[in-house]
């Protein structure tokens, strides 16, 4: 059912990017510039594999091989007991001494080689959240969100080139008529030259904030979306000890704007949710 409803959410979304850009465009170019979007999302899984240098789970050596393979294969027997196919997942080793993982899209995993170095129940605990979010797709839904204001941010961009250059080309025709070419018209013309960039600039910044902010909170509810599987498939405590061992925050006080921004939800809050779904789900077991 997750994993339906991670396609008919990506579906949507591009759906909706059609009949936006059918608004502005011929359908042929609405069309195409969908699909084009939704081939970027897919590849996008590949090429962000090939930029972190990640390395197939087959070609590790034997100690982080066994480590992996066995903390997957712990996974994947959760996954039959609650009636989940996770062995379609491929994973991979990030050469990064950080601890972290990744999901790449809908197939691939990257654990970093920091990670590896845990205890199989914490890369377990991890590749369950993970798993969370390969099945449901968010790394897909991410990338065509990023294709989407990069359109618009470039479409603004032309626009306010075009305009720019349209009104130096008035200039230069009245100029070339006789009816202007002072220094006030070339002032005026500059003025307002800079104005229409301004005015473009300032839309692709309110654009690009109302992105983040979006983004933002879809990635904060990714991810209690993602603990939520992992707790599901009985990795709740592993992963609650996981992020109360590691947390990546590094304990500054946040601004506004850290706050709006930020992608992930803080580790108290997403261990405080693990355990109410942990102790929810026993208070049903036991009555």
């Amino acid at each position: 059912m997750r994993k339906i409803f991670g396609l008919a959410r990506a579906c949507a979304l591009l759906t909706i990017n059609l009949f936006v850009f059918s608004s502005v465009f011929k359908a042929e170019w609405a069309i195409g510039i969908t699909a084009i979007i939704a081939i970027i999302a897919y590849l996008g899984e590949y090429a962000s594999l090939a930029k972190d240098r990640a390395i197939p789970v087959r070609d590790l050596d034997i100690y982080y091989k066994s480590k992996l393979e066995s903390a997957y294969q712990l996974l994947c027997e959760q996954g039959n007991s609650a009636g989940i196919d996770l062995e379609y997942l491929r994973l991979y080793m990030v050469p990064d001494e950080r601890i972290n993982a990744y999901s790449y899209g809908r197939s691939h995993i990257g654990v970093t080689r920091g990670l590896l170095a845990l205890d199989e129940a914490s890369i377990s605990g991890v590749l369950a959240h993970e798993s969370g979010h390969c099945i449901i797709g968010d790394a897909f839904i991410k990338r065509i969100l990023f294709c989407d204001i990069t359109i618009i941010i470039l479409g603004l961009s032309i626009m306010g080139f075009l305009s720019t250059g349209f009104l130096w080309i008035v200039f230069a025709l009245l100029c070339f008529f006789g009816i202007g070419g002072g220094f006030l018209s070339f002032f005026i013309t500059g003025f307002l030259s800079r104005m229409i960039r301004w005015v473009f600039t300032g839309f692709q910044h309110i654009f690009l904030f109302i992105y983040q902010i979006t983004v933002g909170m879809i990635s904060r509810n990714m991810e209690y979306s993602a603990d939520h599987f992992a707790a599901k498939m009985n990795f709740g405590n592993e992963l609650a000890f996981f992020l109360s061992r590691f947390s990546l925050e590094d304990g500054a006080p946040k601004t506004l704007r850290d706050i709006m921004y930020a992608s992930h939800p803080t580790s108290n809050k997403r261990i405080k949710k693990i355990e109410e779904y942990c102790y929810t789900t026993l208070s049903r077991e036991v009555d």
